[in-house]
């Protein structure tokens, strides 16, 4: 069983070969490929990176005053869940009401 299913994918190794000539369709669309790529002698070989310390410290210190300014506004606060939420929705049914009763038209 084992020497026939051997031979059975040698066999079909042998069907997987490249034909040595290529569509001329083929041909022309891979060199349109190619020519979309971007070569690599454009790349530079230079940095443009910033690397003056005093320009980093600068912007660290910028980061790290806008933080405190977000971290200074109360909605940053974490929620507390010290509150109950049935007294929550109770509350809002009632402004819901008043709201409601302050547009009836008697």
């Amino acid at each position: 069983m084992a020497l026939a299913a051997l031979f059975g994918v040698s066999g079909l190794g042998g069907c997987i070969s490249t034909p040595s000539e290529v569509p001329e369709w083929f041909e022309q669309r891979s060199v349109e490929q190619d020519a979309s790529y971007p070569s690599l002698r454009d790349v530079p070989i230079g940095t443009t990176a910033e690397v003056d310390a005093d320009h980093w410290d600068a912007v660290e210190t910028e980061l790290v005053a806008a933080g405190q300014e977000v971290l200074a506004n109360p909605r940053a606060q974490p929620a507390t869940n010290t509150e109950d939420p049935a007294v929550f929705l109770e509350e809002a049914r009632q402004d819901l009401e008043e709201t409601r009763a302050s547009h009836e038209p008697y």
